[in-house]
């Protein structure tokens, strides 16, 4: 695939690795600034992406930008006539996520997200276990994603910038991650959901590092800052329950101390369960009355169908670059017509929608249904 990268920071190299690990081609990235896009070192430099899609006419558009830009971003793209992987979230409202459904369907082309996590091949046999009814009903559902990222009160990101982020801060940065997870494996939406939100960090200063994103709105500072009032949850505490009846908790916080990247789900069915850390990807703890097993990752024991996802044998770790990778490799083949089973421009619209759900749901203290009109699951997340 002939690619572009539109976006120049952390993860826009991530994509960028994993494409030339895929043997495509980077052809061209388009930065907020030309400096930033030239800095990249990878393919033509652009800072306007109308002109970057003209010229290089991509198979395939990677949007890397701030969550406010990925709508209309994506629209140029699939009317220039090519596909697109976007980053989550999808777009920060689900009516957005409904014209970029829109514009791929008039296109003729496909929209994937990088929901990432579901590449290990470890929660791909979860997947399969869960719905060939090893576990039984499913009973409880918990799960966590904790994150340090923005813990050090001086750390300043694009996300605090008003406009940048969208209604939510914890949920829309970390919180699609685990509902996608959590859906995948389980095979059931999320139909319910309650919320408590927190904002431990209200204060935050722009002082135009690399990174931090254009100068936003707010009071200047003496040293030539900007203060912001970031108003947006970073920490999110939820009830929820699936559409099958499970129900269960989950938090979500950008500033944990010591976790950098910490996702777990455990689920409870009437047969047996199961826990997964995704700091220890390789091995999963399965749960039977009376008993505890670790199983790790053996890539015989993978159904014939999730077998291309385990990349070296048994007793060899896989990390996140080779789920990561997993998850554009089948997303490409989603885009050549050879897969549905890849994360849909559908599973990114119900991401969106449950954040919003949430959102509601903090404000208005109650719990809130996860309504999404049209929305077909089987669809978003079929099983192969």
């Amino acid at each position: 695939m002939r690619a572009a990268i539109v976006g120049s920071g952390y993860i826009a190299r991530v994509h960028a690795r994993l494409i030339a690990e895929l043997c495509g081609d980077v052809v061209a990235v388009c930065g907020r600034t030309l400096s930033g896009a030239q800095a990249f070192g990878i393919g033509q430099a652009y800072d306007n992406l109308d002109a970057m899609l003209r010229a290089e006419k991509p198979d395939v558009v990677h949007i890397c930008s701030p969550n406010s830009f990925h709508a209309e971003q994506t629209i140029a793209s699939f009317a220039a006539g090519a596909h697109v992987l976007c980053e989550k979230p999808m777009a920060t409202s689900a009516d957005d996520c409904r014209r970029m459904i829109d514009a791929a369907d008039t296109a003729g082309r496909v929209g994937a997200i990088a929901y990432c996590y579901r590449g290990y091949p470890i929660v791909r046999e979860l997947r399969r276990l869960v719905r060939n009814g090893d576990f039984g009903a499913l009973w409880r559902i918990t799960g966590l994603y904790l994150s340090q990222d923005v813990c050090d009160p001086d750390k300043y990101v694009w996300h605090f910038s008003p406009g940048l982020c969208g209604p939510a801060f914890a949920l829309f940065d970390y919180g699609v991650h685990w509902f996608d997870l959590l859906q995948f494996v389980t095979g059931q939406p999320i139909a319910e959901i309650q919320a408590q939100f927190s904002t431990r960090r209200p204060d935050r200063t722009w002082h135009g590092n690399p990174g931090e994103g254009p100068r936003p709105r707010g009071e200047a500072t003496e040293d030539g800052g900007v203060r912001v009032d970031f108003a947006l949850e970073d920490q999110a505490d939820l009830l929820l329950r699936l559409a099958g009846g499970a129900s269960g908790s989950a938090t979500v916080m950008a500033l944990s101390p010591g976790n950098p990247n910490h996702i777990a789900l455990s689920v409870d069915g009437e047969s047996g369960g199961f826990d997964w850390l995704q700091e220890q990807p390789n091995s999963f703890v399965e749960r039977r009355p009376g008993l505890k097993i670790i199983r790790d990752r053996d890539p015989d024991r993978l159904d014939p169908a999730d077998r291309w996802t385990a990349a070296v044998p048994g007793g060899h770790p896989e990390g996140y670059p080779d789920a990561f990778r997993n998850v554009i490799a089948e997303s490409w083949r989603g885009m050549r017509g050879e897969t549905a089973d890849f994360p849909t421009f559908g599973a990114g619209l119900r991401g969106i929608a449950i954040v919003e759900a949430a959102v509601a749901s903090a404000a208005e203290r109650r719990p809130v249904t996860v309504d999404i009109p049209g929305a077909d699951f089987a669809r978003d997340y079929p099983m192969d």
